[in-house]
């Protein structure tokens, strides 16, 4: 292999890598960005939206249950205890689902509970 030769493959072989290391750095935002945690807003919609609809309000069957609205003083004062004791044992005519939910899964809807008092605003 000639010299020539040899400098023409090095440019080219710094050339690609260069171009990787564009491309990683362009995607590092969008691709390998950190997923947001979508637990307790996909549980909720899977099991408690039919009642208290996607953000919090009672719909017509949780109304007809005299399910709360979620996003309310009396909710969102509760403690996160006092809400996974809920969620976990049921109250009212609200079912339990501790034998559904694992105690993360029901962290996660803690979690999601308590942003729905800035969404009924």
């Amino acid at each position: 292999m000639t010299k020539i030769q040899q400098n023409s493959n090095r440019t080219l072989c710094c050339r690609m890598v260069f171009a990787v290391l564009a491309l990683f750095i362009s995607l590092r935002g969008t691709v390998f960005a950190e997923p947001q945690d979508q637990t307790g807003p996909t549980l909720f919609k899977g099991n408690c939206a039919t009642c208290h609809s996607q953000n919090g309000p009672p719909t017509a069957v949780g109304k007809s249950l005299n399910a709360p609205d979620l996003g309310s003083a009396p909710v969102q004062n509760q403690t996160n205890a006092q809400l996974q004791q809920i969620i976990s044992n049921g109250k009212d005519n609200m079912p339990a689902f501790k034998d559904k939910l694992s105690p993360a899964e029901i962290d996660s809807l803690v979690a999601y509970v308590h942003t729905l008092s800035k969404r009924n605003k």
